[in-house]
């Protein structure tokens, strides 16, 4: 039996990450992995939901085109859209197996299981969908096996008239009416993208808001654009059931509400949250602690309660986030290594892709953390910024929030063009307690999107250069 230092049950940005960094630490590693490397974001998440966002925005470009310019007659192949899709998918799925090749990490293709203990290294077994078994012993393993589309019995999924979000990525025709179960960021995104493409989209929201985990601001905002796209909204309404149509001349599905009204789409695309991937993996035969969900419990290492077992991603506390779950594995490989690091999520920026897109970092007005601190907030405006306004990206603000006494950067949050990557600053500076003069002591480049961060930051303390009355809307401790 073939024996490694780790053995990483999972190939997506948990698991491959930390295979490679155990690589990097000069570990002997294995990884299993049941379909393609990547995960859920690489094959059905976050990388092709942005070649259809991008796609989705040059579209909206095209039919309403910049000052000056004039489009007469276009066409688009959404058959082709989707090819390049997937030949995106493919070649960084392609390119991460080769990395790990590179590193001298050993593949195993199957799904993996904890079978028991070889003295002191753990038996792992692979079973490999050609029947081919083969099993393997290492002296720490890395559960990092994410999440799939939570599945509601009366919801019918189908996963062809009744979609999850696996589906809609493969669809090879828009939609000429689309029915949205959920107004979260994967709900949201998918709204943008299938709207601007001509489906007629509706959205069905339990709760009183869409993007209801984001600040007020930036929620309000976005629905608004969504209505002024004739994207439909109803929150605060409970789904009782959906069915496919296959009689009586009908097709596509049928929503009934706990109210008695019934909706009928095309297509009905379900976004209500994800299942975790934990059964199956000999966890709790180990003794491994699970919460009622799944999730794994874990310490500030991502160890389990079993010592040499860690877990990482979706499958552990935390938000449901690539990059994180990247995070996740990067902490469990140095500590398996005995380079001791603790995880720290208090600057974890995160991005929702609509159209302007949406970015945070840190705390937002509304959460709890703020409640007994002393705070500013500053905010300044896309249409005050000389390269939004070259640009003809005018929509959008960024708001950030600093300590009232010392002025660290507590959290920012805005929508607008390229605001993810001006978050991504911001939380450079907070990693490091960076505080409002820091920012206003680097020279930002001109002209740029990125002198939006220092006017926001320096209008948290009255002082923005380019904004007449300075907010400065200090917030006290209730």
């Amino acid at each position: 039996m073939e024996k490694f230092d780790v053995c990483i049950i999972g190939g997506g940005p948990a698991g491959y990450v930390s295979a490679l960094k155990c690589a990097i630490n000069g570990l002997s590693a294995a990884i299993i992995e049941k379909e393609r490397f990547g995960g859920t974001c690489l094959n059905r998440g976050c990388i092709p939901t942005k070649v259809l966002y991008s796609k989705a925005k040059y579209l909206k470009r095209l039919k309403e085109p910049e000052r000056g310019f004039s489009v007469n007659g276009f066409n688009f192949n959404f058959d082709e859209i989707i090819n390049y899709k997937d030949e995106v998918v493919s070649a960084l799925t392609g390119g991460v197996e080769k990395l790990l090749k590179a590193r001298k990490v050993n593949i195993l293709y199957g799904a993996g299981k904890i079978a028991g203990k070889n003295g002191t290294a753990f038996r792992v077994e692979i079973n490999a969908k050609d029947g081919l078994n083969a099993e393997i012993s290492a002296d720490n393993v890395i559960a990092a096996t994410g999440s799939v589309p939570l599945m509601i019995p009366s919801f019918n999924i189908d996963h062809k008239n009744i979609i999850t979000s696996d589906e809609a990525l493969s669809l090879r025709t828009i939609p000429g009416s689309l029915i949205i179960i959920g107004a979260g960021v994967i709900g949201c995104e998918f709204a943008n993208i299938f709207s601007e493409f001509g489906s007629e989209v509706r959205m069905i929201e339990l709760l009183p808001s869409i993007l209801s985990t984001e600040d007020k601001e930036i929620s309000k905002f976005i629905q608004k654009n969504f209505k002024s796209r004739n994207i439909d909204i109803m929150t605060g309404a409970e789904v009782a059931g959906i069915k496919a149509l296959g009689s009586n001349g009908k097709t596509g599905a049928e929503v009934e509400l706990k109210t008695g009204e019934r909706l009928e789409a095309e297509k009905v695309l379900v976004s209500i949250g994800r299942k975790l991937n934990t059964s199956g993996l000999g966890l709790e035969e180990t003794g491994v602690k699970l919460d009622k969900r799944g999730k794994i419990e874990t310490d500030a290492h991502n160890e389990t309660n079993i010592k040499g077992i860690y877990a990482c991603g979706d499958i552990t506390d935390g938000p449901m986030l690539a990059h994180k779950a990247s995070y996740d594995g990067i902490i469990a490989a140095d500590n398996i290594a005995g380079i001791v690091k603790e995880k720290d999520y208090g600057v974890l920026p995160w991005s929702v892709y609509t159209n302007p897109a949406i970015g945070t970092v840190g705390l937002k007005e509304g959460d709890a953390g703020l409640s007994e601190l002393k705070y500013s907030v500053g905010r300044f405006s896309y249409a005050a910024s000389g390269m939004a306004l070259a640009m003809e990206e005018p929509e959008g603000f960024l708001k950030v929030i600093a300590d009232e006494k010392s002025k660290k950067i507590l959290g920012a949050t805005g929508i607008g063009a390229d605001i993810p990557e001006l978050i991504a600053e911001i939380a450079s500076y907070m990693h490091f307690g960076g505080t409002v003069f820091d920012i206003e002591s680097t020279i930002h480049s001109h002209p740029t999107l990125s002198e939006i961060v220092p006017e926001s930051a320096l209008d948290s303390i009255g002082e923005a250069i380019h904004k007449f009355n300075p907010r400065t809307a200090k917030k006290d401790k209730a």
